[in-house]
């Protein structure tokens, strides 16, 4: 064997034996998955966190699209417009979200179909990865969809059922309450029925009663507002013009029973042109509010609620004072076991009407009238239901649960007015909601 032939195998020998320096090759082969796994958990919670994002953006976006195929269609816009329409409002908001990953594409599509608007969303979007990248894997693919649907312009019927108890003849204000007491030592249901006169020879006055004295000088009372505020409420319904071809009203009275003012028409105008002229007078057998009596008769008038396609969606909503009262008896000696019935609405009344119908309650608010000894003797006492404080108090919470939700429920006195009562009460019941 030759010099140069041994010397090469001893050197291949020591190579075989030399194992200096080969832990740090190992570390830096080790290194490698393990910043990819530290890098990936910071990486995958960052994809997270944007998923998160881009779906509350996506079901923003969604519901914008419909709230503007619903406009579309208020302002008399044709299918194809109404469609166009909603799909770049619903785009368009997605788009605006601030830092949107490079590449994010929205797509919001829009179906009419049987007045039925029908909206989807969806994106695709690509979340670049740091350390991941060793690992060879560059970016997170994420995507998302959401829906909503609602009716344009729906089949709605909407029942108004006015209470015109002789509570209903109340002031509508303090100041118009001190007027009444004032005048006749009377603020709680003045509208009596007995007729007088003011002033001699060619200025002599008759008056029928109370109330006819409140109408003739000045006195707002509370059914007055009731009627302006159903009146606003015509005209704001009408102004909505492609749903008024799809609208229907009725208008009923209760009070010691129930009356129709108007029956279910499409002729928006007979609510405003037919209004309900006085409340009831108030004596000791007319007058009351009975609420829980006329409520089986009213279900049955209102019926079944439809879908708002073929068959109209229903409404029904209550302008009351909510406080029940079976006749003025009560303030005569010997029927003082009468006074606990003077009480507020029972929840369950309302859901006489059958759970397909949406129920709303504009509120009246009820006043304070201590320390007049009629209210002290009825309202004044403690609540009946267990509530800390009086049957007053009890008033506000259950007319609440008589509402089918919170926001059919609106107080006059926090709105700028009943019209607005009314209307809020509306526009809540046709509330867009995404769908899932």
């Amino acid at each position: 064997m030759s010099v140069s032939i041994m010397l090469r195998i001893e050197k291949f020998r020591r190579l075989r034996k030399d194992e200096y320096g080969s832990l740090p090759v190992i570390l830096a082969i080790a290194l490698v998955p393990l910043a990819g796994l530290v890098g990936g958990v910071a990486d995958f919670g960052r994809a997270i966190s944007e998923r998160t994002r881009l779906n509350s953006a996506l079901d923003a976006a969604v519901i914008v699209a419909a709230k503007a195929a619903q406009d579309a269609d208020t302002a008399n816009k044709s299918s194809a417009d109404v469609k166009s329409l909603a799909e770049k409002a619903g785009t368009d908001y997605f788009n605006s979200v601030q830092n949107l990953p490079a590449g994010t594409v929205p797509t919001v599509t829009v179906t009419v179909a049987n007045r039925t608007v029908s909206v989807t969303g969806n994106y695709t979007a690509a979340v670049s990865t740091t350390l991941l990248g060793v690992l060879g894997i560059k970016s997170f693919s994420l995507t998302g969809n959401a829906a909503s649907e609602l009716s344009l312009s729906p089949m709605v019927d909407i029942y108004l059922l006015i209470d015109v108890s002789g509570s209903m003849a109340i002031g509508a204000t303090t100041a118009d309450i001190k007027k009444l007491q004032d005048k006749f030592g009377c603020a709680f249901a003045c509208h009596d029925g007995a007729s007088f006169s003011e002033g001699t020879g060619w200025r002599k006055t008759t008056y029928s009663d109370s109330f006819d004295w409140a109408q003739k000088n000045g006195v707002n009372l509370r059914i007055n507002e009731i009627n302006v505020g159903i009146t606003a409420f015509v005209t704001w319904l009408k102004s909505q013009s492609s749903a008024n071809r799809r609208l229907r009203i009725a208008v009923y009275s209760f009070s010691n029973g129930i009356a129709p003012i108007v029956k279910l028409t499409e002729t928006l105008d007979s609510a405003a042109n037919n209004l309900p002229s006085a409340p009831s007078a108030s004596n000791t057998t007319e007058g009351g509010t009975h609420f829980s009596d006329i409520m089986p008769t009213f279900a049955s008038i209102v019926g079944t609620s439809g879908d708002g396609t073929t068959t109209a969606k229903k409404l029904v909503i209550i302008a009351t004072d909510g406080v029940q009262d079976p006749n003025r008896l009560w303030s005569l000696s010997g029927y003082e076991w009468m006074r606990p019935q003077v009480r507020p609405f029972d929840p369950a009344d309302c859901r006489k009407v059958d759970r397909s119908v949406s129920v709303g309650v504009l509120y009246a608010p009820y006043i304070n009238l201590s320390p007049d000894w009629g209210y002290l003797a009825t309202l004044g006492m403690p609540s009946q239901i267990g509530n800390k404080g009086t049957r007053f108090d009890d008033i506000v919470p259950q007319l609440k649960q008589c509402a089918t939700s919170a926001g059919l429920f609106v107080d006059a006195s926090t709105s700028a007015s009943v019209g607005d009562a009314f209307k809020n009460i509306f526009s809540s019941f046709t509330t867009v909601r995404l769908s899932r």
